[in-house]
């Protein structure tokens, strides 16, 4: 019976104005003895909930979870539909609406009563005041701009269970960590309310007491747990490992609702042998806390077994036992806090692929406060790794050639060996590889060259590989080490020459590859011809234009190269013209009409230096060859800076080819006047 209405609305009124006053100036915290118990025209009064009461969770826009969070009652959102994060997150003792009619009922029954609490008339004004350390009676609390909560807040219910508290707020409620709100005296969690503006944030760990119903949004922070509701008018619910559960009011005598269960696995998918994280949570919504009336055992699905880790743990107090090898976590003892929960965590493994459902049934938490009356399941996948087929490993091959195929005695052929390997891989030589030249046949000197990976691992610094990676002999040809690319080829090439005409059958047998991916399973053969008949020696002639200057003037040196020979006259070494002294090269002036090289040089590789001599007292090349049945030219522009007779002259075998080498001088004279 509201016994306000018995009094006059004078009285009404004056007590009203007296209470009223007591609130100005932010007055100190309101104890029993400072309310007129008996005057409740302006205390705090429930408002009607209607469909929102079945909600422990309610958005307005998103709900969105990180972690284990357990709810206990309804979870929804409307009119925004999106709901993420459940899983990991548990809705235990209520169902999921978004943005169904449900959902949207209890949307509109959330604003009636936010309106209501809205319109209820203070009775303390607590600006600017902390609620930390405070113990307040039943009343209406209110805040002009924010409220703070750091510490510990205390309801007073002075033995009344149907007392009720209110607080309003302006703007934003903020808790600071580890904060928490008490009842005492026979309040109860279901009969606290708190009306935000804009924002609720619970800071991390807090413990609270009440139903949030804020205009905008609520965000709990890591940990924190709500025993009453979280109802979001406009905006998000964010949550991240917290408990949630509807807080319902008891009549006297007080029959108290049984706790529940919820567990997880984190992750949810593990490999053969890894390990996770098995998490038992245990809630209870009543006032006083639920004593363990016997052992809680969870037993392990067949196959699962606790590992060797940091095990087992709990926050319910007690003693938990869970062995090493062994399949049950056992809790003896204890207690689930009063408007919170607890949680029983273990380290779990498996050794075999397979998905395993781990249940708890209905009565297997046994408390003072009664029995869990739904069972909890979670299950863990343990993936078998895919059977991965070993490739194919396809052995190296081994081509070779000659080019040309066909000399003249004493001529030049190159000698190239081809190594291919088709794998993905590379083939790394196991043994040295080398080609034994046929009887009279025999490299050039300095002429042997690779394309092939000369090693794949660096050695050591300060070391250095000896003898070359690759064979350097007058009969041999090959490598020392190295590797063959991954699906490709390199290749092995050398100068090489007969002194004597014949056929010479340069062949590799199966098996002289040895590589890290098998060996060459067939031969390989290649044939030099070389004929018996002698070539033409090549020729040398020089000459300056014009043959007299004057002190300091140029004249244009020509060195003609002559090659009798139905065949290109390569040059078996360079051709170097020293100039006398006194006579020097003009820079940049040297050119050449030679064939600058026969043979194409593999992509990526270029001839150093270049092909022609460059210097100040020297003129020449360093390769090339003489066209066939021609001849042709180097020439650079000198001079002299005294007078004199500047003899220039090269001496037979000064030019070497295939075709042999010049038998005569080749001389010219400047004159500086």
């Amino acid at each position: 019976m509201n016994i306000s209405r018995m009094w006059s609305t004078t009285l009404l009124l004056s007590v009203l104005t007296a209470l009223l006053a007591g609130c100005g100036g932010g007055g100190g915290d309101q104890t029993a003895s400072q309310v007129d118990r008996v005057n409740t025209a302006s205390a705090a009064a429930a408002p009607p909930l209607g469909t929102e009461q079945n909600f422990a969770v309610l958005g307005g826009q998103t709900v969105t979870n990180t972690g284990p969070s357990v709810i206990t009652g309804d979870l929804g959102v409307s009119p925004g539909s999106a709901i993420t994060g459940f899983p990991p997150g548990l809705v235990t003792g209520g169902a999921t609406h978004a943005a169904d009619a449900v959902a949207l009922q209890a949307q509109n029954d959330t604003i009636t009563a936010y309106n209501n609490l809205a319109g209820q008339q203070c009775t303390s004004d607590l600006t600017d005041q902390d609620l930390g350390g405070k113990t307040l009676v039943p009343g209406v609390y209110c805040f002009s701009s924010s409220a703070q909560l750091t510490g510990t807040l205390t309801l007073d219910a002075g033995g009344d269970s149907n007392a009720v508290w209110v607080f309003k707020t302006v703007s934003t409620l903020t808790t600071a960590s580890s904060s928490s709100v008490q009842l005492t005296n026979g309040g109860q969690a279901c009969n606290v309310f708190w009306q935000i503006g804009s924002s609720a944030t619970l800071g991390t760990n807090t413990s609270f007491i009440g139903n949030i119903l804020a205009l905008t949004s609520i965000a709990l922070q890591t940990g924190a747990k709500v025993s009453g509701r979280a109802l979001a008018r406009n905006g998000a619910v964010t949550l991240d490992s917290n408990t949630v559960a509807v807080a319902v009011c008891g009549v006297p005598p007080f029959n108290p609702i049984p706790p529940t269960l919820g567990k997880t696995f984190n992750p949810v998918n593990i490999a053969m042998g890894g390990a996770s994280l098995l998490t038992i949570t245990l809630s209870n919504t009543n006032g006083t806390a639920a004593s363990l009336t016997a052992p809680f055992i969870d037993t392990l699905p067949a196959g699962v077994v606790i590992a060797v880790a940091p095990n087992p743990g709990t926050t319910c107090g007690g003693t938990v036992t869970a062995n090493t090898g062994g399949s049950t976590v056992t809790l003896t003892g204890g207690a689930v806090p009063a408007n919170g929960s607890c949680t029983v965590t273990a380290i779990v493994t498996a050794p075999s692929g397979g998905t395993y459902i781990n249940s708890l049934p209905a009565g297997a938490l046994q408390t003072s406060n009664g029995n869990n009356a739904a069972p909890a399941v979670a299950t863990l996948t343990v993936n078998t790794p895919p059977v991965v087929t070993p490739p194919v490993v396809v052995a190296p091959t081994l081509g070779k050639s000659f080019s040309p195929a066909t000399i003249n005695a004493g001529g030049v052929s190159t000698l190239t060996i081809t190594l291919s390997n088709a794998n993905g891989t590379p083939a790394s030589l196991l043994a040295p590889f080398i080609d034994t030249l046929p009887s009279g046949l025999v490299v050039v000197p300095g002429s042997i060259s690779s394309t092939c990976i000369e090693s794949l691992d660096a050695l050591p610094a300060g070391l250095s590989r000896t003898p070359a990676w690759f064979v350097i002999d007058t009969n041999k040809v090959g490598l020392m080490e190295g590797a063959i690319p991954a699906n490709g080829s390199c290749t092995v090439t050398a100068q090489v020459t007969a002194a004597v005409g014949g056929s010479y059958h340069n062949s590799l047998p199966a098996g002289v590859l040895h590589t890290s991916n098998g060996d060459n399973a067939a031969p390989t053969v290649a044939t030099l011809t070389v004929t018996a008949s002698a070539a033409v020696a090549t020729t040398l002639g020089k000459s300056f234009s014009p043959a007299t200057i004057n002190a300091g003037g140029v004249s244009t040196l020509t060195i003609t190269l002559g090659n009798a020979n139905g065949t290109p006259a390569s040059l078996t070494g360079p051709l170097i013209d020293i100039l006398p002294s006194g006579l020097v090269v003009v820079p940049g002036t040297i050119s050449s009409n030679c064939i600058e090289f026969l043979d194409a040089l593999p992509a990526g590789l270029s001839r150093s230096p270049a092909w022609f001599v460059i210097d100040i007292d020297k003129v020449g090349l360093m390769e090339g060859a003489i066209p066939a049945n021609g001849s042709c030219t180097v020439t650079a522009q000198v001079t002299a800076a005294a007078g004199g007779s500047f003899i220039n002259s090269m001496l037979p075998g000064t030019l070497r080819t295939s075709n042999g080498n010049n038998a005569a001088t080749a001389a010219a004279t400047l004159t500086v006047k």
